[in-house]
């Protein structure tokens, strides 16, 4: 099955590049490749992978021991911090597996490539000849081993419409605190700001409610209050859990957040016939803006009750003339 995924793999790569290259690429660049020719720059690549190989992987014992000479296969990219990362290795041993990650592991951080101008990950196939070339051989025979194979110009192309789209994208602000967005009418949340918005000295109009944040804003710092509700948590389901949105996505021109509706409340009532009294509501919440000025909010919900005997009472005592119900 390894096999197999590693063939197909191979498949989609080319070899080599050319001087003219419509896509605008460039291959990774070790420090030692920094005054060669752009054009070389790819060879320059190669050599120096081939070279720290050389110079770093020790065979593992029981290699040497049961006299294995063959090949191995590791597939690996350079991300756009210029980290090198193995995601495949094919190998007989285990333990030649565990020694191309080592290696690996500590090649040094080196400038990532480029794609059109922009940081990109490029991914590699490498063959290892074991046992390994001597160091004299390895220079006259580099050009006998299948060259380091890259991705596709096809999948490379298709990858940086994906990185065009995260380059795009910011770090979360909640622009809803200097939006057009109605603030929630209720009279918990009005309390908070109302002496805010009528100190004397302010040009706040008050009569026409619900106000919308862009209109408190300037009286009232939403986001440093709404700080000091966070709860401490450091995990990724506590921080979406008390302090941020479920879903929530920023760029320049537009956000939107995503967010469940949940209450649930459970009594008891030991005057009536039934157990328990409840109120169950699920619901989703969603909102956004699209550039200053145009804002959205929706929200979607649904509630089940059961309630107090003497609430039942009091709603069917309200009951009109007719055969309708309460």
């Amino acid at each position: 099955m390894k096999q197999f995924i590693l063939a197909l793999l191979l498949l989609v790569q080319f070899y080599g590049y050319t001087q003219n290259n419509s896509f605008a690429e460039k291959p990774p660049v070790f420090p030692s490749c920094d005054s060669v020719a752009i054009d070389t720059l790819k060879d320059c690549f190669n050599k120096t992978v081939f070279k720290l190989i050389q110079e770093n992987f020790k065979v593992p014992e029981i290699v040497n021991k049961e006299n294995y000479k063959g090949e191995m296969a590791v597939l690996f990219e350079v991300d756009t911090l210029g980290r090198f990362n193995i995601i495949f290795t094919n190998a007989i041993y285990d333990e030649l597996k565990e020694e191309a990650k080592r290696v690996f592991s500590n090649f040094p951080k080196i400038e990532p490539a480029t794609y059109n101008g922009r940081k990109t990950f490029k991914q590699y196939s490498i063959p290892i000849k074991i046992p390994l070339l001597d160091t004299q051989d390895f220079s006259q025979k580099t050009k006998k081993l299948e060259k380091i194979q890259e991705v596709s110009k096809l999948e490379q192309a298709a990858k940086s419409e994906f990185e065009e789209i995260n380059s795009n994208l910011e770090v979360f602000e909640n622009k809803a605190y200097n939006s057009q967005l109605n603030i929630q009418f209720t009279h918990s949340d009005y309390a908070r700001f109302d002496r805010s918005m009528n100190l004397i000295g302010t040009n706040s109009h008050t009569a026409s409610k619900p106000f919308v944040y862009e209109e408190v804003a300037p009286y009232y710092d939403f986001k440093t209050e709404k700080e000091k509700l966070k709860k401490e948590t450091d995990t990724w389901s506590g921080k979406k859990f008390w302090n941020e949105h479920l879903v929530q996505l920023q760029s320049d021109d537009y956000w939107f957040t995503i967010d469940p509706i949940f209450d649930l409340e459970v009594g008891k009532d030991t005057d009536a016939d039934f157990n328990s009294t409840y109120n169950n509501t699920r619901g989703v919440l969603v909102q956004g803006g699209l550039g200053k000025k145009f804002n959205f909010y929706a929200s979607v919900f649904e509630s089940q009750g059961r309630f107090a005997q003497y609430v039942n009472e009091y709603a069917e005592s309200l009951k009109g003339f007719g055969p309708d119900p309460a």
